[in-house]
């Protein structure tokens, strides 16, 4: 599962002590005549995991025994984009004692060393087997706008806007671009010396497009356009080309991107070994009773950045909280008996990672302890399943049959979303793993499998792992959790 935090200020800053800074790298000091400096990446995360350590910590000391109320607004720790700004009584003592304690993430500095990003042969790759389907499908063309599968083609990364920007793949040769005509150069920086074709303001994109396909001889045969593409373009592309020529290129496009090649696989194996390694850290150094689930959060994002990763994101929820599965508004305090979910991944290269994990940091009741066992022995039901030539919907039976056998409830009483969702370049993509899917598993294609038990008002269990089918099984991308005290 996914859920998506912009941990970034709108300016794209991030702040530390008062002080604005790139989580890139260049620290900017202003003020008091001091000159912008610049810092190594890691030595920064690294002050920053000491400084949330020690706010953890200190917020917890603040409550007193008890163990119940917050810290006044004259000394809580605000918590800001993975690090953490003082005020009040406690900043001072926050920065000496974060100078002295010790790195609780050291352990995952230069963890996705080495696992190279996809490069031009990589990417031509992947055109010269779309343009073999697209050939052998009677098709001329696929038309293409920004996103996953425009970064997957040519790794251009651009915004969605009014103004169409497109990709056009023929079945032969070399792509096209069509491109606004104040944006060429721009353009140009991401595209090489690949052919672009502008448009003015007043011209229609569309028509440059169809001139396009006639001149390569490209001009009776459908034209597929990738699956997202937004409806206004599609219905210019119909305009032009005419309605019936413009077709659904999902079945090209899903084919393609669902069998991942072995420099991809790479990725997405140290994307999640990546996360489960942070997660490991996060339980083992920075879960308190009585921080707050934002506070988890901030930690579990940062020590995924110390082991490489970009583009983090966490969902952290505590004790009842959990019975949401994809969260709710409150900020809960962590308490005895609670479980902990952490449902958390980031990007290597644009590949994802997605994994969740659920424990018990303190002492929980029978029925807590066997709704997570059955959540496990579901998930290990799946797991025997996942090999070639089984449909996905066979999958999400053999989850779904274990937490019905053990009296959860049947369907999605308890259970209440499908088992599993294909990964890759998008946190979600095909395939999914969902009741009475019919596509059938095929080596190459990656997923999650991500059973739960969810009781209202009570608690929340998930485990989820990222797996890989093989020519002769599965592969399952780092350890499967231990136990219910485990994070990892």
């Amino acid at each position: 599962m996914n859920v998506r935090v912009d941990p970034r200020r709108a300016d794209g800053s991030r702040a530390v002590h008062g002080r604005s800074f790139s989580i890139g790298g260049a620290l900017d000091h202003r003020g008091s005549g001091r000159h912008a400096a610049t810092v190594d990446r890691r030595a920064l995360l690294r002050a920053a995991g000491a400084a949330l350590m020690v706010a953890g910590t200190g917020c917890r000391r603040m409550r007193g025994a008890a163990g119940t109320q917050p810290p006044s607004d004259s000394t809580r720790s605000t918590l800001v984009s993975g690090v953490v700004e003082h005020s009040g009584a406690i900043e001072h003592a926050g920065r000496a004692d974060a100078a002295s304690a010790p790195d609780p993430f050291a352990r995952l500095d230069g963890f996705c060393d080495g696992i190279a990003p996809p490069d031009g042969a990589e990417r031509a790759g992947h055109r010269e087997r779309l343009q073999r389907a697209l050939y052998d499908g009677g098709h001329d063309a696929l038309v293409i706008e920004p996103g996953a599968t425009l970064q997957y083609l040519s790794g251009v990364r651009w915004g969605l806007s009014e103004r169409p920007f497109l990709m056009v793949l023929p079945r032969r040769g070399e792509p096209v671009w069509v491109v606004p005509a104040f944006e060429e150069r721009t353009a140009r920086e991401q595209t090489g010396d690949t052919a672009i074709v502008v448009w003015q303001e007043h011209q229609s994109p569309y028509a440059q497009l169809a001139a396009i396909l006639t001149e390569r001889g490209l001009a009776r045969r459908p034209v597929a356009v990738e699956p997202q593409m937004r409806h206004f373009v599609v219905q210019g592309l119909r305009e032009v080309l005419g309605a019936g020529r413009v077709v659904d290129g999902a079945a090209w496009v899903q084919a393609q991107r669902m069998r991942k090649q072995p420099a991809e696989l790479a990725r997405l194996r140290r994307a999640n070994e990546a996360t489960k390694a942070a997660l490991r850290q996060v339980a083992a150094h920075a879960v308190r009773l009585g921080m707050r689930q934002s506070t988890l959060a901030q930690q579990v994002r940062l020590a995924q950045q110390r082991a490489g990763l970009t583009d983090v994101w966490a969902l952290v929820l505590f004790g009842p909280n959990a019975a949401f599965p994809h969260g709710t508004a409150d900020d809960r305090t962590l308490a005895e008996g609670d479980l902990v979910l952490v449902d958390t991944g980031g990007s290597l290269h644009g590949y994802r990672s997605d994994i969740t994990r659920t424990w018990a940091p303190s002492s929980v009741s029978a029925d807590v302890r066997r709704a997570w066992s059955v959540v496990a022995q579901a998930q290990r039901a799946a797991l025997e399943q996942i090999r070639p030539g089984v449909p996905c919907g066979a999958i999400d039976a053999a989850a779904r049959a274990v937490i019905e056998q053990a009296g959860f409830g049947a369907d999605y009483q308890r259970f209440t979303h499908r088992l599993g969702h294909g990964i890759g370049l998008e946190v979600h993509e095909h395939p999914y793993l969902v009741k009475d899917a019919v596509r059938v598993l095929e080596p190459g294609m990656t997923m999650s499998n991500e059973p739960g038990i969810y009781v209202p008002d009570r608690f929340g269990v998930r485990i989820e792992d990222i797996v890989a089918v093989t020519d002769d099984g599965h592969e399952i991308f780092g350890p499967l959790v231990e136990g219910l005290e485990s994070a990892v």
